[in-house]
């Protein structure tokens, strides 16, 4: 059995630790609550939006290996899809509730704890995918993408979902002269701390642990991903997000679940497909 390094870079460890300890604390209340439905999921659905499954595609026969699992819902989805699914993640309490939700339903999907920086499973997958919230806990894409790299084999699939940068600098409220810029849009080395974490589930919970968050625009992903050996094939910008992370947005009457802003303004989340080169 390979054994996961979950220790960080050393530059970035108290962060990292930090956040660990954050989104340890974090797994029971997400486990209780209506966002991730565990009780919808048990009784068999699909915790998979249309953008992840279109961009993706047909996973039947295929190994996946899925960075930032969280619970695992994701990681359990593509199992009952018909892939051969692996979740990783840095939250032991997360791989501890994905392990045994995968082992109560008897789904053919692995979990292990690990650093993204730090992961090599020392195999190879058909597909490698992340979404959604993921990006921002990362001070490092380079050591990202060459995680995402070592684990795709030659020829192999790379999806990612995600809120788009822009998002991060803004402001929650709003006043008279429009949104308000309060963070880097730009590479910054030293991250944007919260010094008290809610949740998304519940913003009146407070974790009583701090938050560490980078924002890194589509320039410096797009880049890693190629730096690391990965060919994009596909980009695109969407005017809706399945969360809420500004006051002002309204429910897309077309998608339930889906929120975007009036008009469409701008875009609010971004795709990227790419491909591992067989050169390399």
């Amino acid at each position: 059995m390979t054994t996961l390094d979950p220790r960080p870079q050393t530059g970035a460890a108290p962060w990292i630790a930090s956040n660990q300890a954050m989104w340890d604390a974090r797994v029971p209340i997400h486990a209780e609550s209506a966002w991730y439905d565990l009780a919808g999921f048990r009784a068999g659905a699909i915790a998979l939006d249309d953008l992840e499954l279109g961009g993706v595609g047909d996973v039947r026969g295929r190994t996946l290996l899925h960075l930032q699992c969280h619970l695992g819902l994701g990681t359990l989805s593509w199992a009952r899809q018909g892939a051969q699914a692996t979740g990783i993640d840095f939250s032991s309490a997360a791989i501890a509730a994905a392990q045994a939700l995968a082992a109560e339903l008897e789904l053919p999907a692995q979990f292990q704890q690990a650093e993204i920086s730090q992961c090599r499973l020392g195999r190879l997958f058909d597909i490698c995918f992340t979404s959604w919230g993921v990006l921002m806990w990362l001070p490092d894409l380079a050591a990202w993408a060459q995680t995402i790299a070592a684990h795709l084999r030659p020829g192999g699939t790379f999806f990612l979902a995600e809120g788009h940068p822009h998002l991060f600098i803004w402001d929650d409220e709003r006043d008279g002269t429009g949104y308000l810029p309060r963070n880097p849009y730009f590479r910054h080395s030293e991250p944007v701390t919260d010094r008290e974490a809610s949740t998304y589930v519940d913003m009146t919970v407070q974790l009583g642990h701090p938050q560490h968050r980078w924002n890194h625009p589509i320039g410096d992903v797009v880049t890693s991903l190629a730096d690391a050996g990965l060919r994009i094939v596909e980009l695109a910008e969407h005017a809706r997000l399945p969360w809420r992370p500004l006051s002002w947005m309204i429910e897309d009457s077309d998608r339930p679940g889906w929120w975007r802003i009036e008009n469409d303004p701008f875009p609010l989340s971004f795709t990227i497909k790419a491909t591992k080169e067989t050169s390399r």
